[in-house]
């Protein structure tokens, strides 16, 4: 320990002196607000008597400053309660809207669900009948034909009624 270097011990115990009066510097100030503070709390203090330096003109202004603001309070009141009846109106209205909007939407898949279902019945029928004129009528015709030639299958269509 006592190889310590000379310059690194001499910037410790700088450092530790400056941090210390670092402290002591606020301790100071906190004692000088302390005693500020303190002796503000004792001028400030008014023991006055009866007389304490209003006039009766003085406590009149007081009076009708006091009414004047009053009034202004219940005139803010009253806008306020104007306010607040325009904001349940619009709650109301944009209710309304809502519920509007969405029975216009029930509504239109409503629509498209039952226009489907007709257009999808409409389609099979259509497909049907196309199938029948343009297909099978030119195979039945095929058939019947071949069962002129053919004993056993005239039998078979006999028997089902195709002839």
């Amino acid at each position: 320990m006592n190889s310590m270097n000379p310059i690194n011990s001499r910037n410790t115990r700088n450092s530790i002196n400056s941090i210390n009066a670092f402290k002591m510097r606020k301790y100071l100030l906190f004692v000088v607000i302390g005693l500020v503070l303190s002796f503000a709390g004792f001028t400030s203090t008014s023991t006055a008597g009866p007389d304490d330096g209003f006039t009766k003109e003085d406590r009149e202004r007081l009076i009708r400053l006091e009414t004047t603001v009053s009034v202004g309070f219940k005139q803010i009141d009253k806008r306020f309660e104007q306010i607040d009846k325009r904001f349940e109106f619009i709650q109301n209205l944009m209710i309304g809207m809502i519920g509007v909007f969405g029975g216009l939407c029930g509504v239109f898949v409503g629509l498209l669900l039952w226009d489907r279902k007709t257009f999808k019945e409409k389609a099979k029928e259509e497909a049907i009948k196309e199938i029948e004129e343009q297909r099978l009528k030119p195979l039945e015709d095929a058939i019947k034909e071949f069962a002129e030639v053919e004993p056993r299958l005239h039998e078979i269509l006999k028997k089902f009624h195709i002839l």
